[in-house]
């Protein structure tokens, strides 16, 4: 039966073709699809190229990015993952959404970093969802994956800095933000309950929210700082570095630059050095060393790290870590341990009436150095005998050294030529004191401070002193 209003569509009719694509659009896609294959490939080309390149600058970490939830790889497959407190190695930049670089660790190759500006970007994507997910939280539960971390920072550029300071001129510090590294009180925030007072004085409505940078740029090769077993400047600790820093330069000879630093570069946070306001609060206090010089002795320690180099610190002022938690130098510390406070007792007595009557601040020094939490310490030197201490911190550094340096990656630095012949000066045009000449000349007699023992409950030095000539740093055979 023939019903009105249900007729059936004519043939050729438009309704006919609505589920054909069109020649245009068929062309259209086509065209779309070799625009990105020619940009995978482009980009794959500037990525094997880059593989070559010198390192740029470094970076260190303060928020997790995990590649595999990222569609906007310009490789796929190509992309960095890494978590905070991470180290990346940037060659160039790529595009303002991405770098060129790779992750400080061994076996890790060349790939596209995030740039700040694509991280920020990501960081609005993720709030925005947050906000919509609170008025559906009863459907969707709140819970969508990202790429990105928790603490998520913002950004003002995506081209590489040009010094070692432009990713931090926001004035805020990595470390307020990460308590646990640094034994603070986290930082109140928003969220936190506070006092009555404290809202009085607050303006919610036009509160400015701050967000931690993502990257903090640091020294190509982190610097590695010995502290410990007590405070430099006294014999026991000089004579105990002193045998550590001979070992270095023998056994990475060619590979390692050891300086040694005057100014006090605790002075360094990054808080002050951009903060202009804070300046002649410093240069009014009572330091030995104004900005100026801490701000010329930085840039000289990120230029020797250029190199590529292992730079390893003779800090005369570094005696516990915190002193370089805010500073841009990321060091690798090292603690230099003495177990038992009757060994080290004993060892600043046995140095003569000079150095006893200063046994009460060494001690208290190394207490407050015993007290931190391992953490805070990249290697810790606890072993009796010298020579396995020494074999302890070969193993980390050749570690690093790896890390630093894979094998597709080996390119001549024009850099080491210019650096290496100034890196072994004092960073002062004034004399170097004969504190070493004295080292060398006490440490005859009384190499006896590394030679420890475990008899019974407490360590004791052994009773036999070893006599040897100046030589005697060679005490392992130098490798290559």
């Amino acid at each position: 039966m023939y019903l009105y209003g249900q007729e059936e569509p004519e043939e050729g009719s438009a309704d006919s073709y609505t589920s054909r694509p069109s020649e245009s659009d068929v062309s259209l896609e086509e065209d779309r699809e070799a625009v990105r294959r020619e940009a995978q490939r482009q980009a794959q080309a500037q990525l094997e190229k880059a593989k070559t390149k010198l390192v740029a600058f470094a970076v260190r970490t303060n928020v997790g990015y995990s590649a595999a939830l990222d569609n906007d790889v310009p490789v796929p497959g190509m992309a960095i993952s890494f978590e905070a407190k991470d180290f990346l190695h940037v060659k160039e930049k790529f595009s303002n959404d991405w770098w060129i670089g790779r992750l400080v660790k061994e076996g890790c190759e060349i790939g596209f970093i995030p740039s700040p500006v694509k991280l920020e970007n990501m960081r609005l994507q993720s709030d925005q969802k947050t906000k919509q997910g609170k008025y559906h939280s009863s459907k969707s539960g709140g819970n969508s994956s990202t790429s990105i971390g928790d603490v998520v920072p913002s950004s003002r550029r995506s081209t590489p800095p040009s010094s070692a300071l432009d990713l931090d001129a926001s004035g805020l510090d990595a470390e307020d933000i990460d308590p646990q590294a640094n034994q603070r009180t986290p930082i109140t925030g928003v969220n936190n309950v506070t006092s009555p007072q404290s809202k009085e004085k607050r303006m919610p409505f036009f509160k400015k929210t701050e967000h931690v940078p993502p990257y903090d740029v640091v020294p190509s090769m982190r610097p590695v700082v010995l502290v410990g077993p007590s405070l430099k400047g006294y014999e026991v600790t000089d004579m105990m570095q002193k045998a550590l820093f001979d070992f270095l330069k023998h056994r990475f000879e060619g590979r390692i630059s050891i300086t040694r630093v005057t100014a006090d570069i605790s002075l360094a946070k990054r808080s002050v050095l951009n903060n202009p306001s804070k300046h002649a609060i410093i240069e009014r206090s009572n330091t030995r060393s104004s900005l100026a010089e801490v701000q010329c002795e930085i840039e000289r320690i990120f230029e020797l790290a250029r190199t590529l180099q292992l730079v390893v610190l003779d800090a005369d002022t570094i005696n516990h870590p915190a002193q370089l938690g805010k500073t841009s130098l990321a060091p690798v510390i090292v603690y230099v341990k003495i177990s038992s406070p009757k060994v080290l007792q004993r060892l600043i007595k046995s140095r003569g009436k000079s150095q006893a009557k200063h046994l009460n601040v060494q001690m208290v020094a190394a207490d407050k150095l015993a007290q931190c939490p391992p953490e805070l310490f990249d290697v810790i030197l606890d072993e009796n005998q010298l020579e396995d201490a020494c074999e302890h911190l070969s193993d980390y550094l050749e570690a690093y050294w790896r890390a630093t340096h894979p094998p597709s990656s080996n390119p001549p630095n024009p850099l080491l030529s210019r650096t290496m012949a100034s890196a072994a000066l004092p960073s002062s045009p004034a004399p170097v004191s004969n504190l070493q000449v004295q080292v060398l000349a006490s440490l005859q007699p009384n190499l006896h401070f590394w030679h420890i023992e475990d008899n019974g409950e407490n360590q004791v030095i052994c009773d036999n002193h070893i006599s040897l000539e100046m030589e005697t740093f060679n005490y392992l055979p130098a490798s290559g």
